[in-house]
């Protein structure tokens, strides 16, 4: 325990603590700003014209909802850029050699960076909280949807980050990572667009359970904790934790 919670505790130092993860962070914090204001704009502006209809259906909850949208559509492509620096560029700095002739065996290794990496990203999610709770101070708000929602939210960004790391371990080449990383959160996101293809409603339902859309948006985002959708994320992280164990383990005997 105490192996992976230094491994753990190093790791979210080198990845936050760097120039990169300030751009980064500025970057998120500048689109969710800009599309934010617009989103709240486009609310205001339509809860004005149903009230002079006499009409009271809207609610922030859509305006968060959006919100969460624009979140999740930047963190697909920020985490691996993040997570690059789990393993690539461990063997980049010729320091992986070192790791792995530690004391500790390699799913320490692999534990305690998917910890860091976990902890990184949820800095980020943590900022993306700050917009619907700066909100709350000058409207009604949800908690019970907006809570579900964020718990699917930090499940998904772990999951990012499982697959990045995953990534991260097959290549000593940073860029290489981080496109390997993309592309691979891109296939478990619209692997769920095979129901839309598939015509026996047995493949329907697989493609539409390996889907991370369809677990988050149509359960979490719409205030709905189901444990199979848990269950789901769960089994994404401990799967590509287990390929990069086995892919750390590997090199260690190279």
């Amino acid at each position: 325990m105490r192996g992976i919670c230094t491994i753990a505790w190093r790791d979210f130092r080198a990845l936050t603590f760097n120039s990169l993860f300030f751009i980064l962070a500025g970057i998120c914090a500048f689109i969710w700003t800009v599309w934010y204001g617009t989103f709240l704009k486009d609310f205001i502006k339509k809860s004005q014209q149903m009230m002079m209809m006499q009409q009271h259906d809207m609610n922030l909850h859509q305006v968060f909802s959006m919100h969460i949208s624009t979140v999740n559509l930047i963190l697909l492509f920020i985490i691996p850029a993040i997570t690059m620096k789990l393993f690539s560029e461990e063997k980049r700095a010729n320091t992986m050699d070192l790791l792995l002739t530690s004391p500790i065996n390699a799913t320490q290794i692999v534990l305690g960076k998917f910890i860091a990496g976990t902890a990184a990203a949820w800095v980020l999610v943590g900022v993306s909280f700050m917009y619907p709770l700066v909100t709350s101070f000058y409207g009604e708000v949800s908690w019970g949807p907006l809570f579900s929602t964020y718990v699917g939210l930090m499940l998904l960004v772990a999951s990012y980050v499982a697959i990045g790391m995953f990534a991260s371990s097959l290549t000593s080449s940073v860029f290489l990572a981080v496109i390997i990383g993309v592309l691979f959160n891109l296939i478990f996101w619209f692997v769920g667009a095979g129901a839309e293809i598939a015509e026996d409603p047995s493949w329907v339902a697989v493609f539409e359970h390996l889907s991370l859309g369809e677990h988050f948006f149509k359960n979490f985002a719409k205030g709905i904790v189901k444990i199979t959708s848990i269950v789901f994320f769960l089994s994404v992280i401990g799967l590509n934790c287990f390929l990069t164990q086995r892919v750390v383990e590997s090199n260690r005997w190279r």
